[in-house]
C-alpha cells in the first residue's frame, strides 16, 4: 500500500511540474498573478473555476442583451419586433397583457409565444407590396380597442417591427384616433424610428388619407428607385438621370440642347424635392403645398 502511495505521489509531482510549467507560461503571456509556485494543481483549478465564472457572467449578459424594449405609442399601445414579443420580463414590467402578432405564418413565431403570460391575436400577413393588409384593419383595430377598454396594454408586432406593424399602427391612429397620415407618421416615427412600411402598404395608407380628408397630408419617398419616364414620348428611359438624358439625345435628336437641359432641370428639381426628408429611414414625409395634393 505504501508503495502505491509513493507511486501516486510521484505521478502527482510529475503532473504538478507539467501544470506548473504550463501555468507559468500562461500567466506570463496574459499577465496573470499565478499565485503560489508550490502547488500548481490548485492554481490551475482556481484558474479553471474563475474562467467558468467569467463564462457564466458572459452568458447572463448575452441573454440580457438578447431582449428588446417595445416602443410606446400611446397609453396602452406598443409596437416592436419578434424579439420584443419574446422579451417576457420586459413586457411584464411594462404591463403588457395582450400581443397582436402579424407574422404567425413565419418560422418559429407561433412556437415562441407564451399563452400562460399573455393573450394573443394572430394574423398571417406577408410583407409584400401586393398584400392587401387593409383587409385586417377592422378586426385588428377592434382588438386594440377591446384591450384598451378593459384597461390592458397591447403589443403590435411583426418580425422586424418595421413594415407590417408600422402600417397597422398608422392605420389605427388614422381610423380610430382621427389622425391625418402625417400626424400619425410623426407620432410613430418620434418613438419608433425604424418604422418603414413597404411601398404597397404606403399606397394603402395614402389612399386612406385621401379618402378620410379629401387629400393626402404628406409625401412618401418610395423605397425602390423609380423608372425615369421620357417627358416627350412617355417611354421608360432607365433608372438614372444620365440614362434619361441619353434617351432624349438619341430618340429626340431634333430637340435643341436647351430643351434637353430644360427637361433635365425638371428632373433635378424632382430629385431635390424628394430630398426634403428626414434622415431617419427611406420613408419620410414632407408637407405638401401644391394643388397636386387635392387630386
Amino acid at each position: 500500500m505504501a508503495q502505491v502511495d509513493v507511486e501516486l505521489n510521484k505521478e502527482l509531482e510529475q503532473w504538478n511540474d507539467v501544470l506548473k510549467n504550463d501555468a507559468v507560461k500562461l500567466c506570463r503571456e496574459n499577465n496573470f498573478n499565478r499565485g503560489s509556485d508550490t502547488n500548481c494543481v490548485v492554481d490551475a483549478y482556481e484558474l479553471k473555476v474563475r474562467l467558468e465564472h467569467i463564462l457564466e457572467r458572459i452568458a447572463l449578459i448575452s441573454d440580457a442583451a438578447n431582449t428588446e424594449k417595445p416602443s410606446l405609442i400611446s397609453g396602452g399601445l406598443f409596437i416592436g419586433g419578434a424579439l420584443a414579443a419574446r422579451s417576457v420580463y420586459t413586457l411584464q414590467h411594462l404591463g403588457v397583457t395582450h400581443i397582436l402578432c402579424l407574422c404567425s405564418n413565419e418560422i418559429g413565431q407561433s412556437d415562441s409565444q407564451y399563452p400562460d403570460q399573455f393573450k394573443y391575436k394572430n394574423f398571417s400577413i406577408c410583407d409584400n407590396e401586393d398584400t392587401n393588409i387593409s383587409g385586417i384593419f377592422e378586426e385588428a383595430h377592434d382588438y386594440i380597442d377591446d384591450v384598451e377598454q378593459i384597461g390592458g396594454k397591447v403589443l403590435v408586432h411583426c418580425f422586424e417591427g418595421r413594415s407590417r406593424s408600422a402600417t397597422l399602427v398608422l392605420a389605427y391612429l388614422m381610423l380610430r384616433k382621427n389622425f391625418t397620415l402625417l400626424e400619425a407618421w410623426n407620432t410613430l416615427k418620434r418613438v419608433h424610428r425604424r418604422a418603414q412600411p413597404n411601398d404597397g402598404f404606403a399606397k394603402i395608407l395614402l389612399d386612406q388619407d385621401r379618402k378620410l380628408y379629401g387629400k393626402v397630408s404628406m409625401e412618401w419617398q418610395q423605397r425602390k428607385p423609380m423608372m425615369k419616364v421620357c417627358p416627350i414620348c412617355g417611354k421608360n428611359a432607365g433608372l438614372s438621370s444620365s440614362s434619361l438624358k441619353l434617351h432624349l439625345q438619341k430618340s429626340h435628336k431634333k430637340l435643341s440642347s436647351g430643351s434637353v437641359d430644360s427637361a433635365m432641370t425638371m428632373e433635378i428639381q424632382k430629385a431635390l424635392d424628394a430630398l426634403k426628408i428626414s434622415r431617419g429611414g427611406s420613408v419620410s414625409p414632407t408637407q405638401r403645398h401644391s394643388s397636386f395634393n387635392d387630386g
